[in-house]
């Protein structure tokens, strides 16, 4: 596995188009995306409050109990949101993510448009 963010408590990994939430103190792993083709890049908030997963759209895993684990199926999930992926409209190719304020992240698109986010 890749990892491709890391916090105090918390690393994110892939592996073959799955994303997993690596629980540091724990040493335990759950499924928190999917994308068509790799993640390219991933932050975890600075508080620890939610990270999020960019390629194919975005994910954003909010961090806080039960730890769902990702299902494409469930759109209506508490846990996560999705956007830019097919099914809310066309898709959107994240080259990187920053996190602009404690519920805020700035999208930087592969053709270089950038949006922001509240999350």
């Amino acid at each position: 596995m890749k990892k491709i963010a890391e916090s105090d408590n918390y690393e994110i990994l892939y592996e073959y188009e799955k994303v997993f939430l690596k629980f540091k103190n724990l040493d335990k792993l759950i499924l928190i995306g999917e994308f068509y083709g790799d993640p390219n890049t991933a932050i975890i908030s600075k508080n620890e409050d939610f990270c999020t997963i960019g390629g194919e759209g975005i994910i954003v895993y909010y961090l806080n109990e039960p730890y769902l684990e990702y299902n494409k199926n469930d759109k209506k999930s508490k846990q996560w949101i999705e956007w830019g992926r097919n099914d809310d409209g066309p898709t959107v190719w994240i080259d990187c993510i920053e996190q602009i304020d404690s519920n805020k992240i700035k999208l930087i698109l592969e053709n270089s448009e950038q949006i922001l986010l509240n999350v």
